[in-house]
């Protein structure tokens, strides 16, 4: 299911105002030339200007997001993500604070995403994710625990978005 107009809204109000958000189906890993897709469809949004940007894509679904602050997104097929997969690459204490497995995973690789622009990890271990707060029965929000060890501000937020089928995860290092 592609992103609707209110819960855009709700991401740039609880992200940052000039956020741009690019989400389609065919765009998805099921569609041998989503990458040419997506670059031909976004090469004209994005020619005249200096954004961060970040890619995520699976089965059924691509996105992209752009902000002039350094931004991160994930999007999952929720009944992929394997919960001894994310205990591997998190703390117990991550896991159980945590509202999902999928949450974890999807928050922790956008957050990877957007650390691009500071220190990034060479693994997702090394990103403390918590502050978790429901928001309602489909959204809610989060924070990277640890910003001083990746050299990024400490002021950060994330909001982690559920679909029937897949999760996505924003993040940013508002500027």
């Amino acid at each position: 299911m592609a992103l609707s107009k209110s819960t855009i809204e709700f991401l740039k109000k609880s992200l940052t105002p000039d956020l741009q958000i690019f989400a389609k189906p065919e765009w998805g890993s099921q569609n041998p030339s989503h990458r040419e897709l997506m670059r031909a469809e976004l090469a004209s949004v994005f020619a005249d200007e200096k954004l961060h940007t970040s890619v995520s894509h699976c089965e059924g679904m691509g996105v992209v997001v752009a902000s002039n602050s350094a931004i991160g997104v994930d999007v999952e097929v929720k009944a992929r993500v394997e919960e001894k997969t994310v205990a591997r690459v998190s703390s117990s204490e991550e896991v159980l604070a945590a509202p999902s497995p999928a949450s974890l995973w999807s928050a922790k690789e956008a957050i990877f995403k957007a650390l691009r622009s500071y220190n990034q990890p060479s693994v997702v271990s090394k990103i403390s994710v918590g502050a978790w707060k429901n928001i309602d029965s489909h959204t809610e929000t989060y924070r990277l625990l640890n910003p001083e060890i990746h050299g990024s501000p400490s002021e950060n937020r994330g909001v982690v978005v559920h679909f029937q089928e897949h999760v996505y995860s924003f993040f940013v290092f508002p500027s």
